[in-house]
């Protein structure tokens, strides 16, 4: 990680989503109907006028998809509409910089302008596997959840969000459940982000001192803490069972169908009087690693990476760089060797972690506290 992106998140602070950034969030083809459903989008976000502004989608797909069920990829789930108003504040109340969440909530995590959910790193399932390792992703990098919300869903950067214009900044890309503001892999300077441009929890700090969490192509690929406190009152975007910690920490509610959690893996509670007060989180991730281990660490390893493809100013790139075939011939690809978070087995633990005794131990390799 870059010594200046550390040191400029000593001086974080972000602020509301502007009049432009609202507007954003818009059906990305506004006339496309999704093959799925058969339904059309409907995304929007307002300032409520009130120190809280909402987030709006019924989190059908603007884009082209894969149709679901798919044999392809192995994916058994159908992409439904799901509604939801998920309320953020106006302008973000930071947490203190050495104590973020780093236990990022099961699930939803923010949502894209196109009106799709963001998901975090991992999919829900035991040993934490990286989702590329787990299933391929359709055309635009996404895929419905397991019931009962059956969302398609985002784990990493969508070229079918946005279009990049190669050499120019990005836009904004989506918004997290703390309401700091998600753009695109593509700085202020117009080069491409990758995670060692950015700090611990996959953001950084722009030119005028507002920070931003950024998409990139390779892992933790978006948000891998939270910066920002969540409302108690952030809606139907998070359940109260979501708020647990799960992975990379730990994947013990995974290692069943449909997956349980027990009171003490739930790190955040909502305010029941105070609706607009943040809620009360803290990690739990010491408690967790002495009783499991996950058998699995994560460390960086050079790799030759395909970036994210980009439209050459003055080309017409149509509405995405991706097709079935591969990238088109009028985008352009940048390849850059890369520091790349991988997983490893760890001492012979098997997928299923190492218990002895009936008694669960851990002793995970936290490395992402410490990038």
């Amino acid at each position: 990680m870059i010594i200046s992106a550390l040191f400029l998140s000593l001086l974080a602070l972000s602020s509301s989503l502007t009049t432009e950034e609202l507007a954003a969030f818009t059906p990305r083809l506004p006339d496309y109907t999704d093959i799925n459903t058969g339904k059309k989008s409907d995304v929007y976000a307002r300032d409520n006028g009130d120190g809280s502004q909402t987030i709006h989608t019924n989190s059908i797909p603007s884009h082209h998809t894969w149709e679901f069920p798919n044999t392809r990829s192995g994916n058994p789930n159908e992409v439904k509409e799901y509604l939801i108003d998920m309320v953020i504040y106006s302008e973000p109340v930071m947490r203190p910089l050495d104590n973020p969440i780093r236990c990022l909530p099961l699930g939803i995590i923010g949502i894209a302008t196109s009106g799709s959910i963001i998901d975090g790193w991992f999919p829900a399932e035991p040993t934490c596997m990286d989702v590329m390792d787990f299933e391929e992703l359709d055309i635009c990098e996404g895929h419905p959840s397991p019931p009962p919300s059956n969302t398609y869903h985002y784990h990493r950067y969508s070229p079918c969000v946005q279009m990049p214009v190669c050499g120019q900044a990005s836009t904004i890309w989506g918004v997290a459940i703390d309401g700091i503001p998600i753009y695109g892999p593509w700085d202020e300077d117009g080069r491409q982000l990758t995670k060692a441009d950015l700090d611990e929890c996959g953001g950084k700090v722009d030119s005028t001192g507002r920070y931003k969490y950024h998409m990139t192509v390779d892992p933790d690929y978006s948000l891998s803490c939270l910066r920002g406190e969540i409302r108690s009152d952030i809606g139907r975007a998070k359940r109260a069972d979501e708020f647990v910690c799960t992975c990379p920490y730990y994947d013990v509610p995974f290692q069943q169908r449909p997956p349980t959690f027990s009171d003490d893996e739930i790190i955040c509670q909502a305010d029941t009087t105070n609706t607009s007060a943040p809620m009360v989180c803290q990690d739990n991730i010491s408690e967790l690693q002495a009783r499991y281990d996950i058998g699995y660490e994560w460390r960086y390893e050079d790799k030759e990476l395909e970036l994210a493809p980009c439209c050459p100013p003055g080309a017409d790139c149509g509405d995405s760089c991706k097709t079935e075939e591969g990238i088109k011939d009028s985008c352009y690809q940048e390849v850059r060797t890369v520091k790349y978070l991988t997983r490893f087995q760890k001492n012979g633990a098997s997928v299923e972690g190492v218990r002895l005794g009936g008694v669960v131990m851990v002793v995970l390799v936290a490395l992402m506290l410490n990038m």
